[in-house]
């Protein structure tokens, strides 16, 4: 199994929009996630979005807080991904 740090994006919500503001996490480190996992909220515009977990695996650090203003793309926190690539054991069985 193949373990990788992965970063938990800032998303681009819109055409404009260079930076969100952070409000709150809804997992802490130590916590498994899977694919599709609500891990925060952020705002942009005065609307609420939450941020879905791109990967399976453990969230390992938190690196945003309560009302930080991070740009598109920046880290909010990492997630400790298993199978990154979603292939999990054929990678094995190619090798």
């Amino acid at each position: 199994m193949t373990m990788a740090e992965t970063p938990i994006r800032m998303p681009k919500l819109s055409m404009t929009m260079e930076e969100g503001e952070f409000a709150d996490w809804l997992v802490a480190p130590g916590d498994t996630v899977t694919k599709g996992t609500p891990l925060a909220v952020v705002l942009t515009d005065k609307v609420e979005m939450e941020i879905e977990s791109e990967v399976t695996g453990t969230v390992t650090r938190l690196t945003a807080a309560e009302g930080d203003v991070v740009p598109v793309g920046g880290p909010l926190g990492y997630v400790d991904a298993t199978d990154e690539d979603g292939l999990g054991d054929l990678d094995d069985l190619l090798s």
